[in-house]
């Protein structure tokens, strides 16, 4: 399916893209046409662009071609995407663990408990 979508091939193709999309989120995947991961995201990507070109502009990255961005944006693994937005790099964190626990007030989360027994005591 990554017949379906525009590709970029050079850095300098993708400094173009990323100066150029003005008023849209810019999805930059990086990955390889032949990784059957990244064509099941670009599958998905393809079926979803049309409904989103209003607001995204969606390219195909090969992270051979583009060995500056992908260690610039430090591409470990495959398919990756980066987002832009007016130029902007849009720094997106999904699938982590959250790092702070949010309670009810009145209500003490297992972190805050176990710090008070080490304050505390037994």
């Amino acid at each position: 399916m990554s017949f379906l979508l525009p590709k970029l091939t050079s850095k300098k193709e993708v400094d173009q893209a990323i100066k150029s999309t003005a008023e849209k989120v810019l999805v930059l995947r990086f990955g390889r046409d032949e990784d059957p991961v990244c064509l099941q995201l670009d599958d998905i990507l393809s079926k979803t662009s049309s409904g989103l070109s209003k607001m995204a502009a969606i390219y195909l990255v090969d992270v051979d071609r583009t060995p500056v961005y992908t260690h610039y944006f430090d591409i470990s693994y495959i398919p990756s995407t980066v987002f832009f937005f007016n130029g902007q790099h849009m720094k997106v964190d999904y699938g982590s663990h959250p790092r702070t626990t949010r309670t009810s007030p009145g209500m003490k989360s297992e972190r805050a408990e176990k710090n008070n027994k080490k304050t505390l005591g037994p």
